[in-house]
């Protein structure tokens, strides 16, 4: 985003003028066609003919055609629309959320949870979901940034070009017209592809993608005034037989049965004096935005096809001046901002968002630095949009509407490690999030797991501040899991077995957020407990009920761009706690556990280098101190958590492929290939610790970050010769430690 804000600042500084007043009546009709990435042509057409100087006097555009049609006519030159495709983030456009680097530490914890990108949400007793994958905070935001300098026109046919973009509603499946009103709504609510970005509410309607009802708005060109019409079909193919291999699939065959439909109704009402332009896009999809030279030079390409029609339209040297002078204005002033009005319909305080506001009052307004701001309030997750404008008395408008669908997500998740030879670790679970419980942002959460490791908690995270810098979390859970004889603590000849390590716990932290990567907290906590034996093999094992109390402490870095295949960043975490029997301890003792990681990316090829440690001082020899290796990526080649001790350290080399590319959509499914190298060991006690006593391991991976969360098909080997294959749902850093503290 901050990117394409440069852009726009570009742009708005290329462009000199605008609208004096509407043109004489329209001689030559410029008809946009939608059809996503292929739309892209038109900007190719566009060059093509200002380069044989034919003037344009009105525009109609549907979708893509609208947000073409709608840059030129703000007053923006071929030139200038060639330096928007080429730069312009698609990627961006086409989400809501900041990059994860960019998210506060509440929000990245969210990524500790179930990596399930699927949620629902509850309203009025009945389950709820958004309106659209996407909700438009973005592409809303890039679109107003580049039609910056006309945003204030309100009649399009003030704009440089007369301008009308075409819309579908939804609830009869007529066409919109828009040709007044504000400019960014209307181009965005003719590019509101069903199902990806949300509807655009408007005059009381929800209005979507204007190519189910009028693909080719021939008929609005018309009426526009327009005797010649020069229409640009960029196509909406049908799909072959072997091409329709997902839903995804499906539901764009269906959408392309109803584009090309009307398409061709439109098409019918041509007139023998109206030239049509169809660009060869055999083999460009509409979201093959990668090819974006490919795509405008094909535009390009078949304008000057039609050169010889095209001809007869051109003005001559004197007249192109003419008519290019007689839609320009000086630039108005940057506005002054008097007062800062926020209109926010979110539980939440004003001053939430206030307080994030760099924009001072009677100063000039700066818009990149508001778009940045605006960024830091959205990334608190209250909201479906945020938007400004600037009313009558350089009054700064910040409106700020509630997620419709709820501010509570229920997510459902799965994780899984097997070796697939009967030694496995699967659990079932689902997390309750329920934000926004009070005027600082106040939030429960809630958990529960089922299968190998029993978990059960909930949470109130309460910030203090409007800022949410300091904050207070108490919480309840109880943890129930595996640990094993085998390791340093016992002989095989002496016990060999498994127990079941149960701990009931309750805790109060209160904590500090420091800028978006950090996050300290110390607290304090009463645990009670038992270590049940479950699978004796030798021998009967100790069972013991437990105390522990005391105080911890823990620090948490992340700006990973993606936890679970991450391409840069760093993650650290550490974890130390004190046990005292002033606060109901059997025993004093400490321990302290740490995780950290850095990725380094050059293209598709990753560097991934993790290195964790568990350390107890003093604790006694109870399985409820212990921690585990063993398992993918954690001394792979051994089953999951086979080995067990009160020291613990581990380090692993990965080197990961991409081998799928970018997609602009917001939902991406990438594939990996990749392999690792690890060493690591247990030991009794801290003394004893030494990296000579490494054992050493590896795997070779392939992998998909899917909807339901990472997917590993693994093969891993120790130096010992004791291998195993692993089929792995979920992070494994996760199943392999404590809850990294959401």
């Amino acid at each position: 985003m901050k990117s394409f804000l440069r852009t726009a600042g570009l742009i708005a500084g290329l462009v000199a003028a605008l609208p004096s007043s509407a043109q004489e009546p329209s001689t030559n009709a410029l008809v946009l066609a939608g059809g996503g990435a292929r739309g892209i042509a038109h900007a190719g057409v566009i060059a093509a003919l200002e380069e044989m100087q034919v003037p344009v006097d009105a525009i109609a555009g549907t979708s893509m055609g609208a947000l073409v049609g709608g840059l030129y006519a703000t007053g923006l030159n071929a030139e200038q629309l060639k330096l928007i495709v080429d730069n312009m983030a698609w990627e961006d456009a086409f989400k809501d959320s900041i990059d994860r680097d960019g998210l506060p530490p509440r929000r990245k914890s969210d990524d500790y949870d179930y990596p399930s990108s699927i949620s629902v949400s509850f309203k009025n007793g009945s389950f709820s979901v958004p309106l659209g994958l996407v909700q438009g905070q973005q592409v809303q935001q890039i679109i107003k940034e580049l039609v910056l300098p006309a945003e204030h026109i309100r009649d399009f046919n003030q704009l440089a070009i007369p301008y009308r973009a075409v819309a579908t509603d939804i609830e009869t499946g007529d066409a919109y017209i828009f040709d007044e009103g504000n400019l960014v709504t209307a181009m965005r609510a003719s590019m509101s592809l069903p199902a990806l970005l949300a509807p655009v509410e408007h005059d009381g309607r929800l209005l979507v993608d204007g190519g189910l009802a009028m693909n080719i708005p021939v008929q609005v060109g018309r009426n526009m005034g327009g005797k010649r019409l020069i229409v640009v079909d960029i196509g909406t193919p049908l799909r072959k037989r072997d091409e329709i291999t997902s839903i995804l699939g499906v539901t764009d065959q269906m959408l392309n049965f109803l584009t090309r439909r009307n398409s061709l109704d439109q098409l019918a009402t041509m007139g023998e004096d109206d030239i049509l332009i169809n660009p060869d896009l055999d083999g460009i999809g509409m979201l093959d935005f990668a090819e974006t030279e490919q795509i405008y030079q094909r535009g390009y390409d078949a304008a000057m096809a039609k050169r010889d029609q095209l001809q007869s339209l051109a003005l001559s040297d004197s007249q192109w001046s003419d008519y290019l002078a007689a839609r320009v204005l000086p630039v108005s002033d940057t506005p002054v901002i008097a007062r800062i009005d926020i209109s926010n319909n979110h539980p939440v305080r004003d001053e939430l968002i206030r307080v994030r506001l760099s924009q001072k009052i009677g100063e000039p307004l700066d818009r990149q630095q508001l778009g940045e701001d605006i960024e830091e309030v959205y990334a608190l997750g209250h909201w479906e949009i945020i938007d400004y404008k600037v009313t009558e008395g350089n009054v700064l408008s910040i409106d700020a509407r509630a997620k419709s669908w709820g501010d509570d997500e229920l997510k459902f998740g799965m994780n899984l490690v097997t070796d697939l030879e009967g030694s496995s670790d699967i659990n079932l679970g689902a997390s309750y999030l329920w934000s926004g419980l009070t005027d600082l942002g106040g939030e429960l959460y809630a958990r529960g797991q089922i299968g190998d490791t029993i978990l059960a908690g909930v949470q109130f995270y309460q910030p203090l501040d409007v800022k949410s810098r300091f904050f207070v979390v108490p919480q309840i859970s109880y943890h129930d899991q595996d640990a094993t004889t085998l390791g340093p603590e016992y002989e095989l000849d002496e016990l060999v077995g498994t127990w079941r390590v149960r701990r009931l716990s309750t805790q109060l932290d209160g904590g500090i957020n420091l800028f978006d990567s950090v996050q300290a907290r110390l607290g304090v906590f009463r645990n009670k407990g038992e270590n049940r034996a479950d699978v004796e093999l030798g021998g009967n094992l100790p069972e013991e009920k437990y105390d522990e109390g005391g105080a911890m402490f823990s620090l948490r870095y992340d700006n990973l761009d993606d936890l679970y295949f991450p391409t840069k960043g760093q993650f650290f975490f550490t974890d130390y706690s004190a046990y005292t029997e002033d606060l109901g301890a059997d025993a004093n003792y400490e321990r302290w556990q740490a995780l950290g990681q850095a990725a380094f990316s050059h293209g598709r090829n990753t560097l991934i280098l993790t290195a964790k440690t568990g350390q107890s001082l003093d604790a006694p020899n109870q399985p409820n101190n212990y921690y585990q290796l063993g398992g993918l990526f954690n001394l792979s080649g051994l089953s999951q958590n086979y080995l067990s001790g009160r020291q613990m350290a581990f380090a692993m080399a990965q080197y990961q492929f991409r081998l799928s590319g970018d997609t602009v959509l917001p939902f991406d499914m990438p594939s990996y290939v990749g392999a690792s190298i690890e060493g690591g060991n247990l030991w009794s006690e801290r003394s004893d610790v030494s990296s000579g006593d490494f054992v050493n391991a590896g795997s070779v991976y392939i992998a998909l970050d899917s909807p339901v969360g990472p997917i590993y098909f693994a093969y891993g080997r120790t130096e010992d010769n004791l291998d195993a294959i692993y089929l792995a749902l979920g992070w494994p850093f996760l199943s392999n430690m404590h809850m990294l503290g959401r």
